[in-house]
């Protein structure tokens, strides 16, 4: 069987064994149902919020704005309808609107990088800083949740009469999905705030994958809802939705979390796919999440529920900008070697064992770690990464690289019986798998 995977403005060709049981199931395609324009799906989501205020009824006069946007690591074409925003407090006579990014403890982004995000035009109709999750000085303490997570967020946060969340609904790894008041905490957290929350994924029940996971049933979403009970300010959520071809084909807008919860609704149903069952084995490609390694490895998430225990991922990864701002961890022993000790060590213990050998590392060094460690221990992984050295390979070890495409078809049919089923995801960066239950 032949198959064509996105990469980039070109496209990767494989051969995949006849004797495999292949399903490719597929994304819904709402691109032709989509008639408005997105400025046009942006404004009604705006002047129709769940559970809130529309922006332009609210008594804003001089009152102080924090918009926080995503940061440069996700697609949000914020660009295409910032400007709507922005409209919308003007005409209400709001005081003094400040942006920042949401980057938890990402790299901060330059001036023309924030041009790019909003928009040119629109940066200069505001100010603007990077929060500094490291900085004690820049930080407000607000409390903490019942879960005893330190809510402590940059000073604007509290110092702001309305704080506009602005981002996008999709799969991620440990809130289930994106969104909501994810891009206020741990958006803009102190890094000990954003570390203690992160624990969460290495407590009972140990579930370190929670792709698609109900936002009411994940702890992890939950713990950062919590947060907007302990903020003085008035938030209000837009969040945008993509179809296949990167265009804003939804847009919910109001309270962060009953808008959020109507985006997840339509973000189930339009990218995760379904599959009759477990795969013993997935093909997953980055697109469009191509921009590092770290955004890349979402699709590895991402296709996770639809395997069976053990079973088998082959990645295909573009990540254009190579590691990109993830310090080079030292090098691990034999992938071997490593897998035997940690299944000796058992789920419950990983975090306890990565402490003993890993001390000093930083809130994203010790979780990254932590995540590479359990999928060594639980999956056989073989990827396709051309943008890493042969040095960076060697000290991420938690994968088999494969420096051509083939080589990866090659290296996961030795681990597979002959009629293996094989589930591809073509957009593993923006799809997740929702396995349907038989009626038998």
């Amino acid at each position: 069987m032949e198959i064509k995977l996105p990469w980039g403005e070109e496209f990767l060709a494989l051969s995949l064994p006849d004797s495999w049981q292949v399903h490719l199931p597929e994304r819904v395609d709402i691109s032709g149902r989509v008639r408005e324009e997105e400025t046009e799906i942006v404004q009604t989501a705006l002047e129709n919020p769940e559970d809130s205020r529309a922006l332009s009824e609210k008594d804003l006069s001089g009152k102080t704005v924090l918009i926080i946007v995503d940061d440069n690591t996700r697609p949000t074409p914020a660009h295409r309808f910032f400007h709507l925003l922005l409209d919308s407090l003007e005409r209400v006579g709001t005081g003094k609107i400040h942006v920042m990014p949401a980057l938890g403890i990402h790299t901060p982004m330059t001036e023309s990088e924030m041009a790019e995000k909003i928009g040119a035009d629109n940066l200069k109709r505001v100010s603007w800083s990077n929060p500094d999750a490291f900085d004690p000085s820049r930080h407000h303490d607000f409390g903490k949740t019942s879960r005893a997570t330190p809510v402590v967020l940059d000073k604007k946060v509290h110092e702001s009469d309305l704080v506009i969340l602005a981002g996008m609904i999709e799969p991620h790894l440990w809130a289930g999905f994106g969104g909501g008041m994810k891009n206020l905490f741990p958006g803009v957290a102190a890094a000990e705030a954003i570390g203690h929350h992160h624990g969460m994924i290495a407590e009972p029940p140990y579930r370190f994958n929670r792709v698609g996971m109900a936002p009411d049933e994940n702890t992890f979403r939950q713990d950062l809802e919590e947060t907007r009970n302990l903020i003085r300010a008035d938030i209000f959520a837009l969040n945008v939705l993509l179809d296949e071809n990167r265009k804003i084909a939804a847009a919910f807008a109001g309270d962060p979390v009953s808008a959020h919860r109507r985006g997840v609704e339509f973000n189930r149903k339009v990218a995760g796919v379904r599959l009759d069952g477990p795969m013993d084995a997935v093909i997953v490609n980055s697109h469009p999440m191509d921009i590092n390694f770290k955004q890349s490895m979402k699709c590895v998430g991402n296709a996770l529920p639809a395997l069976q225990p053990g079973g088998v991922v082959m990645g295909f990864l573009r990540a254009a900008r190579g590691m990109d701002d993830i310090p080079l961890p030292d090098k691990p022993p034999p992938l071997a070697v490593l897998r035997t000790i940690l299944k000796a060590v058992g789920k419950s213990n990983v975090m306890g064992f990565l402490n003993t050998i890993k001390k000093g590392l930083n809130v994203e060094e010790r979780f990254l770690t932590y995540y590479s460690m359990r999928l060594i221990r639980e999956y056989r992984l073989f990827f396709h990464v051309p943008a890493l050295s042969d040095t960076e390979v060697r000290h991420l070890g938690f994968f088999h690289n494969c420096k051509t495409p083939e080589a990866v078809i090659s290296a996961g049919a030795k681990k597979l019986k002959k009629n293996a089923r094989v589930a591809i995801f073509p957009d593993g960066g923006a799809t997740f798998p929702v396995i349907e239950k038989s009626d038998a």
